[in-house]
């Protein structure tokens, strides 16, 4: 019989799931024998090696419990809207670097991720084909970043972007700050200050 922790891991190395669905009446057996009940909630885990499991509850039940569906050639059927057949690539971090135009320009687009069912997990920045290309286990935003002008303006605008975000993503306002890639307007005060402090080195 599975022991929790091996459902607990059926639930978290998973590429897709169907969760709160209702067991029709002789739909499921218990791994220990015996039909589930009519219109017992369950929800379906595609595993990363491409195996189809069924588990009493919902991700965050604590009891789950694994069910056998008794007519499996008709699954496909009752989820043809599903596409399994082909895994989803994992979101990979992405360091993002302004160009010259971009700093001409003053300000630029960032994407950043999240895996979706667990706002603890970090936050990370990811480039647009990433963010194009979404991963259902993760949720996503995308914002206006300002790299140039004055300081003060540019501290203003990201801090309220940061904000913003942060009810999106919770953590993100744990790796950006206000001046994250800022470069000071030529000639100006702080232009001045850091090439004198390039000097100095």
């Amino acid at each position: 019989m599975a022991t929790k922790q091996q459902i607990q891991n059926i639930k978290t190395d998973i590429e897709r799931t169907i969760q709160g669905l209702r067991a029709k009446p002789q739909e499921f057996t218990y791994e220990e024998g015996g039909f589930v009940k009519p219109d017992t909630l369950y929800s379906v885990y595609y595993t990363l090696d491409k195996r189809e499991i069924h588990l009493t509850g919902v991700q965050n039940t604590t009891n789950s419990r694994l069910i056998f569906k008794e007519t499996p050639d008709t699954l496909f059927g009752e989820y043809s809207n599903i596409d399994v057949s082909q895994r989803q690539d994992y979101p990979k971090e992405s360091t993002f670097k302004p160009t010259e135009v971009d700093y001409k320009i003053g300000e630029v687009t960032r994407y950043f991720t999240q895996q979706s069912n667990d706002s603890t997990k970090p936050v990370f920045e990811i480039d647009k084909k990433t963010f194009d290309n979404k991963n259902n286990l993760y949720r996503y935003t995308s914002l206006t970043w300002i790299i140039s002008g004055l300081k003060q303006d540019v501290e203003r605008e990201n801090s309220t972007t940061i904000r913003v975000s942060e009810t999106e993503l919770p953590g993100i306002s744990r790796i950006l700050f206000p001046l994250q890639l800022w470069t000071p307007p030529k000639d100006s005060k702080e232009d001045l200050e850091n090439k004198l402090s390039r000097l100095k080195k």
